[in-house]
């Protein structure tokens, strides 16, 4: 018995010498914003931190707080940074200004920093099937066809990018649902059962305008020997509620938003708590209960314990209904993007993007990419500038283009702007529409083939510093697009095949009757 016992004691000391827990954390925060036209802004935000200490570049076996799932993906494939995000609808930027976190585009997008080694692709396409299994999404379609590798957007501060990879995916077309947000709770601590993971209700959150569910996972090195890891996951949901749709009111509460009321903290929770903007809102409201406020942020402190009574907040404005405001909140940097031309055999493609700083430039980078059956002309690139006297070579500081390949690769184009102030550039180019199999066209092949957003890398100038390209950048996406390809007539093969069938049965009734049929002469 000495000798297992001394075995087993071994293990656990060398395991405990590979990967060393020393510290956790796992913060929630719930924050409810009144956006300009009348919409409530529901952010919920789950940070998990976890700071181990392993041996140069070692893998790590003790998972608590930090999601096991997650974990043993990113070690599996060499992940060393991963962002997924599930949306639907489409962000107002004109209304509602940026979003709290990063946003995303309708659809599924999901891009990751790598190891730098040959079988980058065979991780890539291994790590794509492992999250559509444990997201139960499409995940699995983000093929070579559809992945890029970006060069100038995308940029992370860590000081070991240069021995990783980029990869990029984006499905344009992928609903999202309560089956992506079942295993999504599952990954918090505390599930649903406390804290403010509780007002999660997949019924009210997507009966919203805009929703959008993340994942933010980084496992960072402290230093250079990678000895001590700083493992920090960011699980956000991100919904747009409209109150004034039903009672003309923009008067909300938890219980008329979410139909659940909050009760006591996520006992594994650091702090669990609900904040409430209260800015750009006026001083005709009253919010229920009282609680103190810190720069204009009204903080709900969540009590841990079992007895606890329910929590209700509400808002309420002295108005009896709500007027509209005239004028749109337009953000600094915005852009649109739209198909132009006419027919299914080529087209252009125009990027409008707007400035409105009147004080100083703003450096833009233009991420698109553009789906192989859509053949982008490079020398048709135009660049128009309104508003300034600044040409084409002092608006494109630097370019990277990757040709597209049939059925093999999508074209990458990314463009490195400086915007002048006050200004408006325009980008057009041509392509040509490809003519594909009939097998490669959708089962609804007359609504066309959607086409991803288009991606704006900027950075919004401080008060204090000015414009420095440095902390974190806005992202923002354009709108989905739907293009029109040269599509076959399906019902011609139906039509040939009744046409063929009814001549047939005609043609071999008439023969068989001759053949078969036994005449006789009637006496009379």
């Amino acid at each position: 018995m000495r000798f297992p016992l001394f075995a087993c004691l071994t293990i656990s000391v060398a395991l405990t010498r590979v990967s060393c827990q020393y510290s956790e954390e796992y913060n929630e925060d719930l924050t409810l914003s009144d956006l300009p036209d009348g919409k409530l802004l529901a952010h919920f935000e789950f940070t998990t931190k976890v700071a181990t200490h392993t041996k140069p570049h070692g893998q790590i076996f003790d998972y608590r707080l930090y999601p096991k799932a997650i974990g043993e993906i990113l070690q599996a494939y060499n992940v060393h940074e991963m962002h997924l995000s599930f949306t639907q609808g489409r962000w107002n930027y004109d209304e509602w200004g940026y979003p709290p976190t990063l946003s995303s585009g309708t659809g599924v997008e999901l891009w990751a920093w790598m190891k730098d080694s040959n079988n980058v692709d065979t991780h890539w396409k291994s790590f794509t099937n492992s999250l559509s299994g444990l997201f139960c999404a499409s995940l699995n379609f983000i093929d070579e066809t559809i992945t890029t590798e970006p060069r100038l957007s995308f940029r992370t501060d860590d000081f070991q990018t240069k021995e990783r990879q980029l990869r990029y995916g984006y499905l344009p077309h992928e609903n999202v649902c309560t089956e992506n947000l079942t295993p999504w709770i599952k990954l918090l601590p505390c599930k649903s059962k406390s804290g403010i993971s509780v007002l999660l209700n997949p019924h009210r959150i997507y009966n919203s305008n805009f929703h959008t569910m993340a994942v933010h996972a980084k496992s960072i090195c402290s230093n250079e020997a990678c000895t001590e890891h700083i493992l920090e996951l960011k699980q956000t949901v991100t919904s747009v509620m409209d109150p004034v749709r039903t009672t003309s009111r923009r008067d909300w509460s938890l219980e008329a938003i979410f139909e659940r009321q909050l009760g006591n903290a996520c006992p594994l929770a650091t702090q669990s708590r609900v904040l409430v903007d209260l800015k750009n809102i006026g001083q005709d409201y009253e919010l229920k209960p009282y609680t103190n406020e810190e720069n204009n942020v009204a903080v709900y402190h969540l009590p841990k314990g079992q007895s606890v009574q329910p929590m209700d907040i509400r808002m309420t404005f002295k108005e009896d209904s709500f007027q509209y405001p005239l004028a749109p909140a337009y953000p600094m940097i915005y852009a649109d993007r739209y198909f132009t031309g006419h027919g299914q055999e080529r087209g252009g493609l125009k990027i409008t993007i707007h400035n409105r700083n009147k004080d100083s430039a703003s450096p833009v980078i233009y991420y698109d990419s553009v789906p192989w059956y859509l053949k982008v002309y490079l020398h048709t690139l135009k660049v128009d500038v309104y508003g300034s006297n600044a040409t084409q070579q002092d608006v494109i500081q630097d370019m990277y283009y990757q040709p597209a390949i049939d059925r093999g690769r999508p074209t990458t184009l990314e463009l490195k702007l400086i915007i002048p102030a006050g200004a408006v550039v325009t980008l057009t180019m041509d392509f040509d529409k490809v003519f594909l199999k009939y097998t490669e066209h959708r089962p609804d092949a007359n609504r066309g083939f959607d086409v991803g957003p288009a991606v704006l890398t900027t950075w919004i100038p401080d008060s204090e510093n000015g414009l420095i390209m440095s902390g974190e950048p806005k992202r923002i996406y354009t709108d989905t697009l739907l293009v029109s390809l040269p599509t076959p007539d399906f019902s011609m093969p139906y039509n040939v095949i009744t046409l063929t069938c009814t001549v047939i049965a005609l043609f071999f009734g008439s023969v068989f009757n001759l053949l078969i049929r036994h005449f006789t002469v009637v006496e009379e």
